[in-house]
């Protein structure tokens, strides 16, 4: 494929500036009719196509927002961002997409790029390693609408978009006992984390409800990788009390239970029961298939940028910081529906 050409390799065509080339294709007075005449053929004879988010920013005009997420290559964020851009493309406005890979420094630094860029708004799901709303807090300073979703800092009085992580939670383990399971156990992401607060409160909901008493050593919280859950349910088994079903707190966690349970030859749903968290793409694909919840990411994503759309609408409305709560639905599949129990 052919390399597509920049304004460097147009100045560099003329023997100019590239300042000359900007200035000439923005009309400017100080750059002669002669010079930009030459700049329009060049232009022309190399196929150079001018990169209008980056006009648009360095000229002050913002029609740009910015999209932070924790990780670009999430089947839920993924949906998030398709939600967002279905509501922002038609507006006029592009998307600026960054990702902080879990990491709070690269989230600041994230903030502080799009600040700079002078985006029209910020849209952010923080990051596992996120606590401080400081950054958060310097976009607000600068008068840049911000929106929360999903993994929110409740610390900081915006708006925000949210799944309702402990209706979801609170659903998926009284399924677990309604299938005759008793001895559930929760592997959760970073307890600080307010998905995961949630999920946990939901999950501690439904055993109270159901005179259910929790084991601590049931409960194991800050677990971030399929590896992670496969271990963390090793120990279970070789514990001399095992549950007799695991409610994951993500699918990525599932998947390392389903492991661990099929290297033992652990029969689902008879033996064990197992519930996720995301409903991600290879629920379907699993041995047996994975009940979880479903979140509506593209409705979060949605939500959130049909709200930022009306921030930036009238800039001088002045409303109370509201969320508003996506309710989550159960997917029952083969991993805890157990024969005759429906």
């Amino acid at each position: 494929m052919e390399k597509k050409a920049n304004i460097m390799d147009v100045a560099k065509y003329l023997g100019v500036a590239t300042s000359t080339v900007s200035r000439a294709l923005q009309d400017h007075p100080s750059i002669s009719a002669k010079t930009k005449k030459l700049v329009s053929n060049a232009v022309r004879e190399l196929n150079y196509s001018p990169n209008k988010i980056a006009a648009n920013l360095r000229s002050g005009n913002g029609m740009a927002i910015g999209v932070i997420i924790p990780k670009i290559n999430s089947n839920f964020m993924s949906n998030c961002i398709f939600g967002i851009e279905n509501v922002i493309y038609p507006s006029g406005y592009n998307l600026i997409i960054c990702q902080s890979t879990e990491h709070y420094e690269k989230e600041l630094s994230n903030v502080r790029t799009l600040i700079d860029s002078q985006v029209s708004g910020i849209l952010i799901s923080v990051s596992n390693e996120t606590v401080s709303a400081d950054h958060l807090a310097m976009v607000k300073a600068n008068n840049i609408p911000l929106i929360m979703f999903d993994r929110i800092n409740e610390s900081l009085e915006v708006d925000c978009v949210v799944n309702d992580d402990a209706k979801g939670a609170a659903e998926a383990v009284e399924h677990l006992i309604e299938q005759g399971y008793s001895k559930i156990a929760l592997l959760n992401g970073p307890e600080q984390i307010y998905v995961y607060q949630n999920r946990y409160q939901g999950y501690r909901q439904a055993l109270t409800v159901n005179n259910l008493d929790l084991q601590p050593d049931w409960v194991i919280q800050n677990i971030n990788s399929q590896k992670d859950a496969y271990q963390a349910t090793n120990l279970w088994l070789d514990s001399k009390h095992p549950p007799d079903a695991i409610f994951c707190a993500s699918d990525t966690l599932a998947l390392g239970v389903l492991q661990a349970l099929k290297e033992r030859n652990i029969q689902l749903p008879q033996q064990m029961g197992v519930v996720g968290y995301g409903n991600d793409i290879y629920g379907d694909l699993t041995t047996p298939t994975l009940t979880s919840v479903e979140q509506f990411p593209q409705e979060i994503g949605a939500s959130a940028a049909q709200i930022m759309l009306q921030m930036l609408g009238d800039k001088n409305i002045k409303t109370i910081p509201k969320t508003i709560s996506i309710r989550p639905r159960l997917i029952i599949r083969g991993s805890s529906l157990r024969q005759g129990k429906i």
